[in-house]
């Protein structure tokens, strides 16, 4: 199942600041989040787990 993430989650996650974490989407590096309305923004788990795997293995 794929569950889904605040950005809070994703911050305390990752050790990343919100602002970090907007940087590296503007530039393709992060994940991006889900719209699930006008003001609410979820990530995927899955993805979330994989870009730290990738960061780990290099």
């Amino acid at each position: 199942m794929n569950t889904l993430m605040t950005i809070k989650q994703v911050c305390a996650t990752t050790s990343l600041s919100r602002t970090t974490i907007w940087r590296l989407q503007q530039r393709g590096e992060f994940p991006k989040g889900v719209k699930l309305s006008e003001s609410r923004i979820a990530y995927r788990s899955a993805e979330i787990e994989q870009w730290i795997s990738n960061r780990l293995s290099h």
